[in-house]
């Protein structure tokens, strides 16, 4: 609804997905995650960021199932930027 901290693309319930499209194959070596900090969270605590959450790669946007790239846990206590190397 808006801008402020804790605001921002939010998923109803406790699960959700992401569909990213890009204009031309990539071969991912790393993926990047940013939540707002604790310490400007507007209740001191972040139990909305993500925190296990899996990348699955796709050929195009009609494939069933994607190739999986990794398995994550986002940590919230630690740095407000998190990078996860791709495993598989």
């Amino acid at each position: 609804p808006d801008m402020y901290p804790g605001n921002c693309w939010a998923f109803k319930g406790s699960q959700g997905y992401l569909v990213v499209r890009l204009s031309m194959k990539i071969y991912p070596t790393a993926f990047t995650v940013e939540h707002v900090p604790k310490a400007l969270s507007p209740g001191g605590n972040i139990t909305s960021a993500p925190r296990n959450f899996a990348v699955y790669g796709l050929d195009d946007e009609y494939q069933e199932e994607g190739k999986l790239l990794g398995q994550y846990v986002y940590d919230q206590d630690g740095e407000p930027l998190q990078m996860f190397p791709v495993t598989v």
